[in-house]
């Protein structure tokens, strides 16, 4: 068990935890909660399952230090977790959830994104560390102020998603918890909760209902006033602009910053690419100043350059299966391509002597490793509940800096490689306790620094005669990961929306001496007490602890609700097995209409089953029993920008004979046995993505092919598809198509053979295939679309619009023979509705299509009679997430 030393020092202090968080927030949870702790998710993470029973998934893996302070990591995370337990899925709901389950509560229509994640926030921050004391997370709150930019709680409610800063119900959610805290009393925030959980507060007004209508009945005012008011707590005064410190013209979101010499190099972590800087490159001051050297991952997080500039080291992780993994890419600089050397498992690699340097883990603590030219490891720094490594700097072949979290406080610390020691640089005051970014460049250490909860500010100290220069002033956008270029000093700017390049120009500052202090770190020590027991997954076999009574959906009956059913939800406690039942009557048939749906992780790659039995309503109803097998392989190719897919299917249905509902009464159990069906088919694609913040400007090519064979019929057949688009122009391109052999091709993506398909020609042609009495083995179709948007982050009451997009595109196909084309219009928005608490922001994009089928000759018979209602297509669509 590699995780046992985790698990049994959290099985230590976990009821104890339990009960004085339960006794802050006035709130228990019923039962026990099953907690699963993994150490194969490589990324710093953890989730509460709040359905269909509490239960608590913490990832044993490191923190980056540079997140945030935790006094220590692994506990504040269990608080975390466990408050969104006590907040939403607390035993003050009474009956309801007793009955039919979590689900049941009032709190996940009335509580909103920035309330469920603030209160965990707030709680994991009761020690004086976490987020809701991080002056980094204050200073982003604080930029937005600065530029007239702060969050309605509407947009803090999980529909704020712009990179780089998007998710902002975190940050947001956790300091107004905190102030409310505060300023009301604990007393007060719980029962602020207690209200939530109990009462259904609804107006169409949204600043009136839910949790703004449960919070004027606790606290006796409007939550937009006390909103206001926590705006006014943060702001600031004295803080100076900066827009003459921007290098140039790109908003970009910066990850990283190295230098060589008088060119800065910084990783842009929109479209994922290095980008180096160089001023008066060619001269004179322009745009040419600024150059893309080439792609990278976009995950890309850290770069170090060589000594002889001419190699870069990039860390980003990369996704295979359901796990993620760390992997640093080396890139000759000169050649603009990947050389042959790569590193697994590590995050702020560093050339050092004749290998390199990086801080891995041990489980959840981190550790700072050596890899030689041999690719032999050696711990530098070991593992410690107390300690965490972040920002390790290459001072000579001897000496390394880092930053050193030691029970949440930072500090700034020498290694020498050589007698294995570690000194703490002590300034005898707080001015390191947030320190962040450390980088040794110009023979100087540069970092950032917040010693007064303002600006993060910029630092140096000059090792030669322990001296610490503080620059002082607050500038807008911080001063972040700063490096020298010649004897120029260049930073990140964090601004509300965008990072910007910045270069430093300023002064004053203050100087202050500081000493070493020697400091041990051991290893930690554990001894196995606890004894183990066997796992019972059948003990968690729970159909009814979440059951939900529904109006059961059909989607081909004239009135889309048929009767009533029950939907039930049964999970492992790690949720790498989950099942979805549905028993439901359907009334006008008389039919039991079932579903089971099974989502299984056990095998990496995810594994899908269902089987179905409902009635298809048409000019003849019949019931039909289907199911399928299917899995999802994503092939790595240690690039977020390039992946493969390959997704097999087995597939299979059953059908009773057709029945003519205007004289054909009896039960659908009646309906005697008539045919089948069972197909196979393999959905093969490559994709190459380069996402950018921009909506529809995108990097894209996508490859798919998707053959299909029926057995009971014999027959084959084989669909394609590509899309082609590009970030420097909105244009998106397609081509696709269908060839069946011996059979018909799915001209309207229906087969009788084949069933469905996802490939099919446009809707527009559809009406003159049918007139025309078409029919061919294939067909090939395509567009050309030019797209636009308009950005608008505004609501009106509960609906928040997003932005609002346009396309007109040029359509067209060919099918027996002939050529058709059209003309398009589609207008739509992108609008979300937050109605049930955290992931359940329902999402849709609304949309009209108009399509006008074009002539293919200039026959004046042909042209007479133009345009006929079947040459005109009038569409509307939803495309909806939850």
């Amino acid at each position: 068990m590699e995780s046992r030393r985790t698990a049994e020092n959290l099985a230590k202090v976990a009821d104890d935890i339990y009960y004085k968080y339960s006794k802050i927030l006035n709130s228990t949870v019923a039962g026990k909660i099953p907690i699963t702790i993994t150490p194969d998710v490589n990324l710093f993470n953890s989730m509460a399952m709040t359905i269909p029973y509490p239960s608590l998934i913490l990832y044993d893996t490191n923190l980056d230090e540079n997140f945030t302070s935790y006094s220590n990591n692994f506990e504040s995370v269990f608080i975390h977790e466990l408050t969104h337990l006590l907040s939403m899925t607390s035993e003050n709901t009474g009956l309801s959830t007793k009955i039919f389950g979590t689900w049941a509560s009032f709190v996940h229509i009335n509580a909103m994104p920035f309330m469920i994640e603030g209160s965990p926030v707030s709680m994991e921050s009761l020690t004086g560390f976490g987020r809701a004391n991080d002056p980094l997370v204050r200073q982003r709150l604080r930029q937005d102020i600065f530029e007239g930019n702060f969050r309605t709680p509407i947009q803090a409610s999980y529909l704020w998603t712009k990179s780089p800063y998007g998710n902002v119900y975190y940050e947001y959610g956790g300091l107004f918890s905190k102030y409310l805290q505060e300023r009301f009393g604990m007393e007060k925030y719980a029962e602020f909760w207690n209200r939530m959980q109990t009462s259904l507060s609804f107006s169409f007004l949204i600043y009136n209902s839910g949790v703004y209508g449960a919070f004027k009945k606790v606290y006796g005012m409007k939550f937009t006033e006390v909103w206001s008011d926590f705006q006014n707590s943060l702001a600031l005064e004295n803080v100076n602009p900066s827009e003459n410190l921007i290098v140039n013209d790109k908003e970009t979101f910066i990850n990283d910053i190295y230098s060589y010499e008088d060119t800065v190099y910084y990783i842009n972590g929109d479209i994922g690419a290095l980008y180096s800087y160089k001023e008066k490159r060619n001269n004179q001051n322009n745009k040419k100043d600024l150059k893309l050297e080439f792609l990278i991952d976009r995950s890309s997080e850290s770069l170090d350059i060589s000594k002889d500039g001419s190699k870069a080291l990039i860390v980003s992780y990369m996704f295979n299966g359901g796990l993620y993994k760390y992997i640093v890419k080396e890139y000759d600089l000169n050649k603009k391509t990947r050389t042959r050397r790569k590193w697994f498992d590590m995050q702020y690699a560093r050339y050092f002597r004749n290998g390199i340097i990086g801080i891995s883990k041990d489980l959840h603590n981190s550790i700072l490793i050596y890899i030689n030219e041999n690719n032999e490891k050696e711990i530098l720094l070991q593992a410690n509940d107390n300690f965490g490594y972040s920002s390790p700097t290459v001072i000579d072949d001897d000496n390394i800096a880092l930053i050193v979290t030691e029970n949440g406080v930072k500090h700034i610390a020498i290694f020498n490689y050589n007698n294995k020691s570690l000194r703490y640089i002590d300034t005898k005051d707080n001015t390191l306790n947030y320190v962040r970014y450390l980088r040794y460049s110009n023979n100087k250490l540069l970092f950032s620094y917040n010693n007064n909860d303002r600006y993060y500010k910029l630092g140096e100290i000059d090792l030669n005669n322990n001296q610490m220069k503080l620059y002082t002033k607050d500038y807008s956008g911080g001063v972040f990961s700063p490096v020298y270029a010649g004897n120029n000093i260049y930073y990140k700017g964090r601004f509300s929306e965008f990072d910007r390049l910045m270069k430093y120009s300023d002064n004053e500052s203050v100087t202050k001496n500081f000493n070493y202090t020697d400091k041990t770190i051991n290893k930690y020590e554990f001894t196995p007490q606890m004894e183990i027991g066997y796992y019972n997954s059948f003990k968690y076999f729970k159909p009814w602890a979440m059951w939900v009574p529904l109006p059961q959906m059909s989607d081909t009956f004239p009135f889309f609700i048929n009767g009533l059913g029950i939907l039930s939800a049964i999970s492992s406690p790690s949720s790498d097995n989950i099942a979805l039942i549905w028993l439901g009557y359907d009334i006008p048939s008389n039919f039991l209409q079932t579903e089971l749906t099974v989502t299984s992780y056990k095998m990496l790659y995810p594994f899908y089953f269902g089987l179905k039995s409902d009635v298809v309503y048409s000019d003849y109803n019949y019931w039909r029993l289907n199911t399928y097998i299917a899995m999802q392989f994503m092939l790595n190719t240690e690039s977020d920008k390039l992946y493969f897919m390959l997704e097999p299917t087995v597939s299979g249905a059953l059908f009773s004979e057709f029945v003519n509902p205007q004289t054909n009464t009896s039960s659908a159990f009646n309906w005697k046995y008539s045919s089948w069906t069972f197909n196979v088919s393999l959905k093969a694609s490559m994709i190459f993505r380069v996402q950018t913040d921009k909506p529809y400007r995108d990097d894209l090519v996508n490859i798919t092919v998707s053959p299909i064979y029926s057995i009971k019929y014999n027959k084959f057949a084989l669909d394609f598809s590509t899309k082609f688009q590009t970030r420097y122009v909105p244009i998106r391109a397609s081509f696709y198509g269908s060839y069946a052999f011996n059979t018909n091709a799915a001209f309207d993506g229906t087969s009788v053979v084949f069933g469905s398909r996802e490939i099919k020609a446009p809707e527009e042609f559809y009406a003159y295939v049918k007139n025309k009495k078409y029919n061919a083995n294939y067909f090939l179709g395509g567009d050309v679309e030019l797209l636009g948007y308009l950005s608008s982050h505004f609501n009106l009451s509960h609906i928040y619009f997003d932005n609002f997009f346009a396309s007109l595109s040029y359509r067209f196909a060919y099918y027996s023979k002939e050529y058709m084309h059209s003309a398009a219009l589609k207008v739509g928005v992108d609008a979300s509705i937050p109605i049930s608490g955290y992931q359940n922001i329902v999402t849709g994009e609304p949309y009209i299509l108009l399509a006008l089928r074009l002539p293919t000759t200039l026959d004046k018979n042909i042209i007479g009679n133009y345009p006929t209602l079947n040459d005109i297509y009038i569409g509307f669509g939803l495309q909806m997430s939850w």
